[in-house]
């Protein structure tokens, strides 16, 4: 479907669930990422999944969040001379970063975001508002996660950017073929809805392989 995740990804995420062991941070048994004692060091990859339903501001509009991955983040860098660590998002997950602060500042004084020089794509405005005015009669603003009214995710996330040119849509009018988006400064990889969650999976996962010592 359009707007779901296809039918191997379903597949490899029940085999998944069905083999994996309920020890303290697994998928059956996972940590809690509001948890005082939570850190992402231990953690070669990190990835931010998307959702629009309301529950999703949670983590968007965390500070404890925002402050896990303002240290995460730059340890991404593809110049860093320790383990590499990779970071990937999709949909509103990118929003996420957009809002999370970095320590350099504008010349106004206000904090940029720590994917401020990043290349990155999310949500484009273009999809997230046709679904909603499509919607809207016997859905309301299901689809926005701000309601009726609000920025778009593309919106958010070029707020968060040096140049909203740094965000790139799918040169592809084909709305349902897979795309995603690597950056050249960091190993940070993005994706733009469910349809593209299997190649940016992919993706992150090797990029972990090729960070890691020969």
């Amino acid at each position: 479907a359009l707007l779901g995740a296809n039918r191997e990804t379903k597949a490899a995420y029940h085999s998944m669930i069905a083999s994996d062991s309920n020890v303290a941070g697994s998928i059956n048994k996972p940590h809690a990422w509001t948890s005082p004692a939570f850190s992402l060091a231990e953690y070669d990859l990190v990835f931010l999944p998307g959702g629009h339903d309301k529950g999703v501001r949670q983590i968007i509009d965390s500070s404890k969040m925002h402050d896990l991955l303002a240290d995460f983040f730059p340890k991404t860098r593809r110049s860093n001379t320790s383990p590499k660590r990779t970071l990937a998002a999709i949909c509103h997950g990118v929003q996420v970063l957009a809002f999370t602060p970095a320590s350099t500042t504008t010349s106004t004084g206000k904090s940029k975001s720590i994917i401020h020089d990043a290349k990155t794509t999310a949500l484009p405005a273009f999809m997230e508002e046709s679904i909603f005015w499509l919607t809207r009669l016997f859905l309301g603003d299901y689809y926005k996660t701000y309601g009726y009214g609000s920025k778009s995710v593309q919106r958010f996330v070029e707020d968060g950017l040096d140049d909203p040119k740094q965000f790139v849509n799918s040169p592809s009018w084909k709305a349902g073929a897979p795309f995603i988006v690597e950056d050249e400064t960091y190993n940070y990889v993005t994706g733009r809805f469910p349809p593209d969650a299997w190649l940016l999976a992919k993706r992150a996962v090797n990029m972990v392989k090729e960070g890691m010592p020969k």
